[in-house]
């Protein structure tokens, strides 16, 4: 015969398992007594500041602030004499410069020199906007073949896309002319705007 083990063989019940958070019934006519809880430890109460330490401590607060702003003016008024004495000598050296590119091109050799507008920039352009009623008319001021007309309709698209493929297709690409087309489409939206 096998044996049985624990109370389950010996035919021993369990009672059932309370649920948790479940509140325990209290015999009819009795109310279920709250469960009592352990009183809250109070705080001590922290002292107050007097107003002759608040004053104390702002002393010194004051004192760093006028002592920051007046830091802050003497580097504003360090950084414009910097920057002054900076384009002094940028004009300086763009006075001297100027003669000796000019010999060097009349000479037929490179500068070795860079200054003012660098060799990888390309040469200066102006363009002629004209509103219409199809669009804005443009043309590369004193050249008339590259005269176009860009309709409203790609102008409302994208003002960049349209100035971009025009300076592109009559200049050359960004790479090589430098952002025209950035300067050809602030013309178009003040065109437009007007």
């Amino acid at each position: 015969m096998a044996k049985t083990k624990g109370k389950k063989a010996a035919g021993v019940k369990k009672p059932p398992a309370r649920k948790a958070g479940a509140a325990e019934k209290a015999p009819a006519g009795k109310a279920a007594k709250p469960k009592e809880t352990a009183p809250k430890a109070e705080k001590p109460a922290e002292p107050k500041v007097s107003q002759a330490e608040l004053d104390a401590l702002r002393k010194p607060v004051e004192a760093a602030k006028g002592g920051l702003e007046k830091a802050q003016a003497e580097a504003k008024a360090l950084a414009e004499k910097a920057h002054a004495v900076v384009a002094e000598a940028k004009d300086a050296y763009r006075a001297a410069l100027a003669p000796y590119r000019e010999a060097c091109h009349k000479a037929g050799v490179p500068c070795e020199y860079e200054g003012g507008r660098s060799a990888n920039v390309s040469e200066k352009v102006s363009f002629l906007v004209e509103k219409t009623d199809k669009g804005v008319r443009v043309m590369v001021k004193g050249q008339p073949k590259t005269e176009e007309v860009i309709p409203l309709a790609a102008l409302k698209e994208s003002i960049n896309k349209a100035a971009y493929g025009y300076t592109g297709k009559w200049l050359g690409p960004r790479e090589e002319v430098g952002n025209k087309g950035g300067s050809l489409s602030n013309r178009l939206r003040a065109v437009l705007q007007a």
